[in-house]
């Protein structure tokens, strides 16, 4: 794959530390992360942070002669970024394991079942650290064949970026036993390291959300006033944990209650909320869905199939009242 100039710039700048890899990050070392991945300056909650092509992909079926078939095929510029990237997989090998150590995924990855016929590697996202609490997502433009990085909520400038590499929405000892396996390490992010009481609230609210998340992927609302109540209590504890790549979620379940009573006012709040979050973590084409049901939330498939009911938007000060 041929990569234009700007990424053989961000290719070259993987070799010095402070080194600008676009006009607004930098590459350094971070105490006990290797490196990481800093902000130069602001970026507001779903800015794009960056778009980057691959230096090569490799389909769901690999192994260590085809990642080597594959990058001898790249330039060399791109070679010497690959064989800079961390391995934490040695006894597969120096190529296929720096490989699936840092592979991101080229296409639709998600919960729903989707799984990206093909995955890549980046020679400057492959720099993002993990986070329990990430600040950015990443989302594959198919038109442009580039990987974007976005603002999951407002960076300040000199934070660190960081990206999911787990589960999120299990207990601290769940998520540091994946990371030890998948990928050798000690999770040590700002919300590993809490303890005592304030750790067994981040569980027990990850462990609601894990819960939660679950039975509404199976649509499993119950009554709509209790679906759309958890879907409320789930954005509150989002906010808590600092988890909005999953706000788009539980606004669906929020908006699907609403619209089978028929209260498309309140509705209608779920679909802006849905709408924002989406375009947040996913860009403007995944958020599109909502547009339509925005304008026009009786369009909806469901719309009034459950008679009609006068329910809650996501912002009604109700929640607050019942204690979601």
């Amino acid at each position: 794959m041929y990569l234009g100039e700007s990424h053989r710039r961000t290719a070259r700048h993987t070799l010095t530390d402070l080194s600008p890899t676009a006009d607004d990050l930098y590459i350094t070392d971070v105490p006990g992360k290797g490196k990481g991945i800093i902000a130069l300056r602001y970026f507001q909650r779903g800015e794009t942070v960056l778009a980057e092509p691959p230096l090569f992909t490799q389909g769901l079926v690999r192994s260590a002669a085809s990642v080597r078939a594959a990058l001898a095929q790249c330039p060399p510029e791109a070679q010497h970024a690959f064989w800079e990237l961390h391995n934490c997989h040695p006894a597969r090998g120096s190529a296929l394991g720096t490989f699936e150590t840092n592979v991101l995924p080229c296409g639709a990855n998600d919960a729903h079942g989707r799984v990206a016929p093909r995955g890549g590697v980046f020679a400057t996202a492959a720099r993002l650290n993990h986070g329990c609490a990430p600040n950015v997502n990443n989302a594959w433009d198919a038109a442009r064949g580039v990987l974007v990085l976005r603002a999951l909520r407002d960076i300040a400038a000199g934070e660190e970026l960081t990206l999911g590499y787990g589960a999120l929405l299990a207990r601290r000892e769940d998520r540091r036993a994946e990371l030890r396996a998948k990928f050798g390490f000690e999770c040590a992010c700002e919300v590993c390291v809490l303890e005592g009481k304030a750790r067994a609230a981040s569980d027990a609210r990850r462990e609601c959300l894990a819960a939660l998340y679950g039975a509404h992927l199976q649509g499993a609302y119950g009554d709509p006033f209790d679906g759309v109540g958890e879907a409320a209590l789930a954005l509150r504890l989002l906010r808590e944990e600092g988890l909005p790549v999953y706000e788009s979620s539980f606004c669906y379940s929020g908006f699907h209650c609403c619209a089978a009573v028929s209260d498309y006012v309140s509705a209608k709040a779920w679909a802006v909320k849905a709408f924002e979050a989406s375009r947040a973590a996913f860009g403007e084409e995944h958020a599109s869905y909502w547009k339509g049901l925005v304008a026009n939330p009786n369009s909806y498939a469901d719309a009034g199939s459950l008679g009609r009911r006068t329910l809650a938007g996501p912002d009604s000060p109700l929640w607050s009242v019942l204690g979601f």
